[in-house]
């Protein structure tokens, strides 16, 4: 919707009915329905109940304001929009939303725990955003309000934070992941960019800013109830909550308001060699055996397949919890899913205590502690690495004949090894062999485009744990779409996007920013269903067959794929090209992580022109890709929506 200024002022307030989308709930997922929204030299997007992509003359301010319920173990009410009715006028638009909040787990969709009226409102000199919601039933939280994102390209950028008491302290938005507060007590933040002046104004509780990239969000994300005070907090049926948000912008100089541009035929060099590509490895759901390594809810059963290998795969993944009954059973799981590859194994033990876990581990492994490649060793109550138990270990594991890497770190996300090694101080042990950290995409949204943000934080991320471990080398994982834990005692979920092409062409785009110098291996996701590599009934799922490839392509090198710029203001393809230079050839990885249709056109090294041959991965489940001569001897490679291919040039 664009809104032109008018003396006529109208009203249409749209039913439950008109304002629902008819189509299944994936689809209404990976291709969420956009209202574009535009006033003076503003334009924004509302998605859902959030509005997105907020911009003044062409230059991104704000990625996001929208609204949040977290409950008292971080997880997310799901909000769905009941009802918008629209007014415009003179001055701007308004919009009105009707917002509802069903608690996780909910079974009942239509009994919500929480509902809110958020009233936005665009006029050609302010953006204005108020919440007002009520609890429908009691429940216990961390956060409920509004929050803001702040895009990863403010890094850098010099703000001044105003306080509720008019004091002003000078700061930025830091280049290296901050594992503290980058803003706290604020009532606005002002800054300037490109001739205007930006004042973000806050009211209803003090709000402070953090920095997300600690859990692989592509923002900073200013928010209400600040770490300070106690949580949870006990909310009755009836509190009620209300806060606002204002973004005012004064303009010293006319923007220049440029087109927005976007990409559906995007051109790429593929050039020398800029890495090799990092080992892979799998985890196991340690839940999937007992102590006798019987399997009762058949998860081995839905490990990667029968007969189904991955050459090449480098490790599989363990965690073992107390107590230590269920290690041997456990061991022998993952010992026979690793037998399946040809691959080792990677225990990570979770204790709070060394005494005994050599002798149990070697125990349990009959002795063959030779066969464990990396050993990591973390508290259950931090999830990081206990440096004194670190270094109890290391004797008796050399006794019992571990040669493999130690690993320091964390089983938790970045966030934990940040703030453990420069916000907390704890040294990394001096002989450690390396680190270890996990991602995954959906700590706070689920939204598409914010799972698909986290992609460049995945190598950033990567690249500020080198340089926290001193150059040790990284090893990232497992890497999961959901939460492994919110809190103690939570298991992990499953996701639908599981099983699903998008989650290959995500794992491409996530590899790729992973192929970095110091980057050792990663885990992604595990050998079953339903967080694995394989579907409920063995077969491999389309990142499966992805993995397949990627595995036995360790070690070799990974070119450069330069994108040619095509227009001025267009913005980033969402292709990913990943050459690699195997002994089969050259094979071109491409994923397309968009609901549309796209097209990469190759450019190989030398200008050469050789045969292509296309393998398209998860077309079971819906993938196409193509490729066809193009110009200049280049290929071109168009790509369905959420689908990746493999091309490969023969010598």
């Amino acid at each position: 919707m664009t809104t032109e200024h008018s003396a006529t002022l109208h009203s249409a307030t749209l039913s439950a009915q008109s304002v629902a989308d008819q189509r299944p709930a994936l689809e209404r997922r990976l291709d969420p329905q956009i209202r574009k929204l535009a006033v003076g030299v503003w334009t924004a997007e509302l998605v859902g109940e959030e509005l997105a992509n907020i911009s003044y003359g062409g230059r991104p301010v704000l990625r996001a304001i929208k609204a949040v319920v977290r409950d008292h173990e971080w997880r997310t009410f799901a909000p769905s929009v009941r009802d918008l009715a629209e007014l415009k006028d003179d001055d701007g638009v308004s919009l009105r939303l009707h917002v509802d909040y069903a608690a996780p787990g909910s079974a009942d969709a239509a009994a919500p725990a929480f509902e809110a009226m958020l009233m936005l409102r665009i006029t050609p000199a302010i953006v204005e955003v108020s919440f007002s919601g009520r609890a429908k039933t009691a429940f216990r939280r961390n956060r409920i309000g509004l929050v803001v994102l702040h895009p990863t390209s403010e890094a850098g950028r010099e703000v001044s934070a105003v306080s509720p008491d008019g004091n002003v302290t000078a700061g930025a938005f830091p280049a290296d992941i901050r594992p503290d507060l980058v803003f706290k007590d604020i009532a606005s933040l002002e800054w300037a960019d490109a001739g205007t002046a930006f004042d973000l104004g806050f009211s209803g509780d003090i709000f402070e800013t953090e920095d997300q990239r600690n859990w692989s969000d592509g923002s900073f994300k200013t928010y209400s109830t600040p770490s300070a005070l106690p949580i949870p907090v006990d909310i009755a049926a009836g509190d009620t909550v209300h806060q606002s948000v204002s973004l005012e912008a004064l303009s010293i100089e006319t923007p220049d308001n440029p087109a927005a541009g976007g990409y559906d035929r995007v051109p790429f060099t593929v050039g020398e060699p800029v890495g090799t590509v990092p080992a892979l490895a799998l985890s196991v759901d340690p839940a999937g055996a007992d102590s006798t390594g019987a399997d009762p809810a058949g998860a081995a059963a839905a490990n990667a397949g029968e007969g189904v290998q991955l050459p090449g795969l480098d490790a599989v993944l363990v965690e073992l919890y107390e107590p230590r009954e269920l290690w041997p059973g456990k061991l022998a799981a993952a010992a026979r899913e690793a037998d399946r590859h040809g691959a080792a194994l990677d225990v990570r033990v979770v204790s709070a205590s060394a005494d005994g876990v050599a002798e149990a581990l070697s125990g349990a492994l009959g002795g063959q502690l030779s066969r464990v490649v990396r050993l990591g060793l973390f508290h259950p109550e931090t999830q990081c690495t206990d440096p004194a138990a670190w270094t109890a270990l290391k004797e008796p594991l050399q006794l019992a004949g571990f040669s493999g890497q130690l690993l320091a770190g964390t089983r938790s996300h970045f966030t934990e090894l940040n703030r453990w090694i420069a916000g907390g101080g704890t040294p990394v042990p001096q002989d450690a062999d390396a680190l270890a950290f996990s991602l995954t995409p959906q700590v706070h949204s689920t939204e598409i485009p914010h799972i698909v943000e986290t992609i460049p934080i995945h190598g950033v991320a990567a690249a500020n744990a080198v340089r926290l471990g001193e150059g040790r080398p990284v090893h990232v994982g497992p890497v999961t779409l959901k939460p492994r834990f919110h809190a103690p005692g939570q298991h992990a979920d499953g996701d639908e996007l599981q099983d699903h092409s998008f989650t290959a062409a995500w794992t491409l785009a996530s590899l790729h920013a992973l192929t970095s110098e110091g980057v050792a291996s990663v885990t992604y996701f595990e050998a079953g269903s339903p967080r694995g590599i394989a579907a409920a009934d063995g077969t491999l799922n389309p990142v499966g067959e992805l993995l397949q490839k990627l595995a036995a392509c360790k070690g070799e090198p990974v070119l450069a794929a330069t994108q040619q710029r095509v227009q001025r203001h267009a913005g980033k393809s969402l292709v990913t090209v990943y050459p690699v230079q195997s002994a089969a050839g050259l094979q071109v990885f491409l994923g397309n992580l968009s609901p549309r249709e796209a097209t990469a056109v190759l450019s190989l090294p030398g200008g050469a022109n050789a045969a292509a041959e296309v393998t398209v991965i998860g077309a079971a489940a819906g993938a196409t890709a193509v490729a066809d001569p193009a110009d200049d001897g280049a290929t071109a490679v168009t790509l369905r929506p959420w689908s990746t291919t493999v091309v490969t040039f023969g010598d």
